[in-house]
């Protein structure tokens, strides 16, 4: 069976044009893999930032719990302070307001207090605040 007919000049050409557009398919399918790798690093690396800001979100709310548990703990007048994590370069706040409130029959309930955590820190967005609150009876014969 014969592939090509023809003379040998003719043969000799057709299988240096086939030579031609394998090499032009090679060309191609490296073009098309090397933006297929880019794509997906791309990829990648936006899910890795994803993951890193959102770790870093779930452990500023875990540090506002820790704090608030922590301080429910001890006597009105030692709620208040601020501290700064430098690990996480965030400055972690807190505050302590009486809370004014009345039951059913219109009498104020005494000895509750509003305790509020705050966090505060940067990141691509501009200054970012997490607040934290917790409702605490603290009758006076406890402090």
């Amino acid at each position: 069976m014969r592939l090509f007919s023809g003379s040998p000049h003719l043969r000799s050409s057709r299988i240096r044009s086939l030579g031609g557009y394998a090499l032009l398919d090679v060309i191609l399918a490296v073009t098309v893999f090397a933006f297929w790798g880019v794509g997906l690093i791309t990829l990648l690396q936006k899910i890795s930032d994803t993951s890193n800001s959102y770790s870093r979100d779930r452990l500023i709310q875990y540090q506002l719990e820790s704090i608030l548990t922590e301080m429910k703990h001890r006597p009105v007048e030692e709620m208040t302070m601020e501290r700064l994590d430098e690990d996480l370069d965030v400055t972690f706040r807190t505050t302590v307001e009486p809370l004014n409130l009345a039951n059913i029959d219109g009498e104020t309930l005494e000895d509750l207090y509003q305790l509020t955590a705050t966090a505060t820190f940067m990141d691509s967005g501009g200054e970012q605040v997490e607040t934290a609150r917790l409702t605490i009876y603290q009758p006076e014969e406890d402090r």
